[in-house]
């Protein structure tokens, strides 16, 4: 499927950003949960930011550039997925091991420098939030508009 007409854009647009709204609605409190342990950890005091040291539009920018690739690549190959939530499942998971698994295991060989609680914390928030917006763009209805 292209994005040729104004349906089409109008079609990936809104569910864009219904994928981005959910992501962010999840996000936020899954990355505190996961990460509330090490917040308070008097360890890596230094490692993290304080909540309100952060200029919240930089990680708003970082999940809707991602989200926005993300539901590029589903579009391009959505042609070639099965319909529905099976071909969500399997972009998710081939995209997390590629962009989240694949980087951590190098990270974690060449460098000590992260815990690696964190990065396989920081993998699986990811791996979620993939899952969630996937399936949301790779659904496919019964009846098109």
């Amino acid at each position: 499927m292209s994005l040729r007409t104004a349906k089409d854009w109008n079609q990936f647009l809104l569910r864009l950003f219904i994928a981005f709204g959910f992501w962010e609605v999840i996000s936020v409190p899954l990355r505190s949960l996961l990460f509330s342990r090490f917040y308070y950890d008097p360890a890596y005091k230094s490692f993290f930011q304080s909540v309100g040291m952060i200029l919240w539009v930089g990680p708003i920018m970082a999940d809707l550039i991602q989200v926005f690739f993300l539901g590029i690549l589903v579009r391009l190959s959505k042609d070639s997925l099965p319909v529905g939530i099976v071909g969500g499942l399997i972009v998710a998971v081939s995209f997390s091991l590629a962009a989240y698994v694949g980087p951590a295991i190098s990270i974690l060989n060449f460098i000590n420098v992260l815990p690696s609680m964190i990065v396989w914390l920081w993998v699986f928030s990811q791996f979620l939030l993939t899952l969630i917006s996937s399936l949301i763009l790779a659904y496919t209805p019964d009846e098109e508009f």
